[in-house]
């Protein structure tokens, strides 16, 4: 789903924020509100080019206040590195133009949408328009005009990088720096109709070749649950939403596929028309739709070293329908979970945006052969659902927002039906309440649901299909309740989840079901540091020691003869986390753990060291992420301990090349080794992704994936040696013809396993149409 706010790549956790982003300058010193200025019918229209010379940008009041957050959080701001940022508004849209000093050439790469990360000058800005503080819309824009954006969520301090806004960008590059323009149509931006809270707005600037200075508009709080806590009210706006709220406003897309494929031997032709759209009668209504779509240019995922791993891993959402309203949405994962929909017929929804409530409606068709998921105890069932499924979904939320905390509630109702006898219901309510107050944090968030479930899967073949109901009707419930607390010198967390065995979701993401749950982290911070190494120290941003404890267990289960009460995994964690120029940070932790691979199994000592690395060692080399694990590792297919471990290695690789072109490189390595032993086989296994972009210019580009997975397991006295192997590589050229149409062609071979080889060529073009 589309790296928090502090600029970074998606997944990155409060702490590596928290520590390095939010600064500590006095509040007072600080600007209390942007003031935007509003463009009049006598006024000549803006054109977006990045230069800011029209008159009206002379008049609009200047934000000049901007803060250190890296690599010293409070540290002064050079003022060759000074910045200013100006807001003006018209009837259609927002502009925000910004004027950046520096000397130095900037680090200029032109990469693809949402690849926009802090190896590059950039620009980011952060828009909540409900001023409530639970999330908020960003764009991140480079130099070469490149746009990284999405979604902020508050609640758990991530960013989706799914949501795709119709932003106008345009960047002059300066002798003492660069200047930006902006456009930000309202018509993109999603707000209640008569909201009491103002617009808030938050602009942030990168600058990699000054020791990775990263700048914020705001005052903030480094301990504070949320960089949103930083975001000033956008002052100005008032007229003008009284104007465009009641405006209607539509957009539609349509696209038309062609496919040959080729399958041992056996060659189809097809083609297919889709199309999307939303309507906007007002501002805190919209309807989306969509009708046939076509998903198949959307990137296959890295790979995952999964044959000693029996739990199902969830994937980011990446499919322009289910984007649409994400923030009304809200929920967990196990509560609903996108890509369980799998092939979309088609869909209808309504969202709703008040000023202290909202609600979504989703109705939708997704056709036979979708794989879904069933938790147990010990593992996840892979179904395949054996016919066409209806599903309704409703979410309705109310909220409660005070200056120094506030409370939410949500209901949740979703409906999974294959025929009249065969569904699948569940019913929900969730909560978060926050507080803040004399630099303490404070968060809670719970959900509770009951599942009905009628759905059953045929268990006389290997197949998953579900293809007859269930004897009788299962039902279950589950309950989840996570604490945060934040503040100087300590950062914790507490989560406890109960699942009983009878809960069934085929809407969300359930991994595992039939047992309850506790886990603990304490974090004790000690701030900066200075190591001696080499002649000047080596500076340490933030150190922190960690205790971990977890501990799963099975409950009772008389329909499947689980007995209950039988540790799963417990887990004692003791290590530390550093924080280093570079946005460099490392960790590692001791593990004592013990496992049980199924009921009735030992339950096996696994002491381990575990360990990561995240780092920007040079302008080229954009990110690289390494982690994994080292000592006795479970296998879990033969109920055995063996010395070994787990790895994985990401890197982000960019090249500016000659003309304006570039070159991306990101590859992906997985991999599982554990020894033979007690005449059991060893087990490896090893995954390889590479992605591969050249960028001709900012219209043109050309991809290519290539993705290998490969598992072997030696011989035993029981069983003989075996290995699978899967490969997938693809080639695409993707080209936009002008702002409405665009059209893509591409290859893509694929050799599953134990599965014949298939060959495929497409071409799709695709065109859009808007009202404003």
């Amino acid at each position: 789903m589309k790296s928090t706010v502090s600029f970074q790549s998606a997944g990155f956790r409060l702490r590596h924020l928290c520590a390095a982003m939010l600064c500590v300058l006095p509040a007072a010193s600080l600007a209390t509100s942007f003031k935007a200025h509003t463009l009049t019918a006598a006024d000549p229209p803006m054109v977006v080019d990045g230069r800011l010379d029209e008159a009206v940008w002379q008049q609009a009041a200047v934000h000049s206040e901007f803060s250190q957050l890296e690599p010293l959080a409070g540290g002064a701001v050079p003022p060759a590195l000074r910045t200013e940022a100006r807001v003006v508004v018209d009837a259609h849209a927002l502009i925000i133009g910004i004027r950046a000093w520096d000397a130095q050439a900037p680090n200029v790469v032109l990469s693809r949408r949402d690849a926009v990360e802090r190896d590059q000058d950039m620009i980011g800005i952060w828009l909540d328009p409900t001023g409530r503080g639970e999330s908020a819309m960003f764009v991140r824009v480079s130099l070469a005009g490149v746009v990284s954006d999405g979604l902020y969520s508050a609640a758990d301090d991530e960013d989706d990088l799914g949501p795709d806004y119709p932003v106008q960008v345009g960047v002059t590059r300066l002798a003492d720096g660069y200047s930006m323009e902006v456009r930000w149509p309202l018509a993109g931006l999603r707000y209640p109709f008569d909201g009491s809270a103002p617009w808030k707005i938050m602009v942030g600037r990168a600058i990699p070749g000054a020791e990775d200075l990263l700048l914020v508009s705001g005052p903030a709080d480094e301990n504070a649950l949320s960089v949103l806590n930083a975001s000033l009210p956008l002052e100005g706006m008032d007229a003008v939403l009284r104007q465009h709220r009641s405006q209607t406003e539509a957009q539609a897309m349509v696209e038309w596929t062609g496919r040959t494929k080729d399958s041992n031997g056996h060659q189809t032709n097809q083609g297919s028309l889709g199309a999307e759209g939303w309507w906007r009668p007002r501002a805190d209504w919209i309807f989306n739709a969509t009708l046939n779509p076509d998903y198949a240019l959307v990137e296959i995922d890295a790979p995952q070293a999964s044959g000693n791993q029996a739990l199902a891993q969830a994937q980011p959402e990446k499919r322009r329908y289910f984007l649409e309203s994400a923030d009304v949405l809200g929920l967990t994962l196990p509560a609903f979970y996108s890509r369980a929909i799998g092939d979309l017929r088609w869909g209808v929804r309504g969202t709703w945006r008040g000023d202290q409530a909202d609600a979504s409606l989703l109705l939708l068709q997704d056709r036979a052969g979708t794989g879904v998921l069933r938790g147990r105890p010990w593992g996840t069932e892979d179904w395949k659902l054996d016919a066409p499924s209806q599903v309704q979904l409703l979410r309705a939320r109310s909220q409660h927002p005070q200056a120094d905390g506030g409370l939410m509630n949500g209901v949740m109702l979703g409906r999974r039906a294959l025929d009249s006898a065969r569904r699948n219901e569940v019913v929900g309510v969730d909560g978060l309440w926050r507080q803040s107050e004399g630099g303490r944090h404070v968060q809670a968030q719970w959900n509770v649901m009951t599942s009905h479930n009628t759905i059953a899967r045929d268990e006389s073949s290997d197949t998953g299909l579900t293809s007859r109901e269930a004897r009788s009707g299962e039902r279950g419930g589950r309950a989840w309740l996570k604490g945060l607390y934040n503040d100087e010198t300590w950062r914790n967390e507490a989560e406890a989840t109960f699942i009983s065995p009878g809960f069934v979701n085929l809407l969300g993401f359930g991994d595992q079901a039939g047992l309850w749950q506790t886990s603990l982290d304490l974090n004790r911070k000690f701030g900066a540091r200075q190591l001696p190494w080499g002649e000047a120290g080596l500076s340490l941003h933030q150190t922190e020691l960690h205790l971990g404890l977890n501990e799963v267990r099975s409950l009772r289960d008389q329909d499947r003869a689980e007995p209950g009460n039988e540790v799963i995994r417990r887990e004692l964690r003791l290590g530390g986390e550093v924080s280093a120029p570079g946005r460099t940070t490392v960790w590692l932790n001791v593990g004592a753990d013990r496992q049980r691979a199924h009921s009735g199994g030992k339950l096996h000592a696994t002491p381990a060291l575990h360990g990561g690395l995240a780092t920007s060692p040079w302008p080229w080399l954009a990110r690289l992420s390494l982690k994994g694990s080292w000592g006795q590792q479970l296998d879990a297919d033969d109920d055995r301990v063996g010395r070994g471990g787990w790895w994985s290695l990401s890197a982000k690789m960019r090249w500016p090349l000659a003309g304006g072109r570039s070159l991306e490189l990101d590859p992906a390595l997985t991999g599982v080794r554990i020894a033979a032993g007690d005449g059991e086989g060893g087990l490896k296994e090893s995954g390889l992704r590479l992605l591969a972009l050249w960028h001709f210019n900012a219209n043109s580009s050309l991809r290519a994936i290539f993705q290998q997975e490969r598992s072997e397991r030696e011989a035993s006295a029981s069983q003989a040696a075996w290995v699978d192997r899967s490969s997938h590589r693809s080639l695409l050229w993707r080209h936009r013809l002008n702002a409405k149409w665009q059209v893509s062609t591409g290859l893509q071979w694929d050799r599953p396993v134990a599965e014949p080889p298939r060959r495929e060529w497409f071409i799709k073009l695709q065109g859009t149409m808007e009202s404003w």
